[in-house]
């Protein structure tokens, strides 16, 4: 007998994968940074479940769509508390924090909405500091 238990067969393992995108669908969901984000879709899929995979498990497959979605929205949030914010300076700074600590990585993962966010923030900024003149 085997000490790793028993082998498990192909639906099991196709269910598991399932439940596992599943589950990181559900953290993405619920992420409130773009890295979170980002790290929540990261599902290994075991290297014999690759091909069949794509076909028999539809979960994994909308966890990039999921996650891009939600990316979109939680910059979409950033960039209203950026206008919401009074004053220019702090939203400056808000802006540096977030643009460090968490477009980092939207950078590398989706270069158009970073520029595209980049360029919205950047105009935020200017209408604040031209409104305080």
């Amino acid at each position: 007998m085997s000490s790793h238990g028993p082998a498990l067969t192909l639906d099991e393992e196709l269910a598991k994968l399932e439940e596992t995108a599943r589950m990181a669908s559900m953290a993405i969901t619920n992420a409130r940074t773009v890295r979170e984000a980002i790290a929540a879709a990261e599902v290994d899929v075991p290297h014999h479940l690759i091909t069949v995979a794509r076909t028999r498990v539809p979960t994994l497959g909308r966890l990039r769509r999921v996650r891009d979605l939600r990316i979109e929205d939680i910059v979409r949030e950033q960039l209203a508390t950026l206008q919401a914010e009074r004053s220019d300076l702090v939203a400056i700074r808000e802006f540096d924090r977030v643009k460090a600590s968490d477009w980092s990585a939207l950078r590398t993962e989706n270069p158009d909405l970073y520029s595209k966010s980049l360029h919205e923030a950047n105009l935020i900024i200017q209408r604040k500091s031209k409104a305080k003149k």
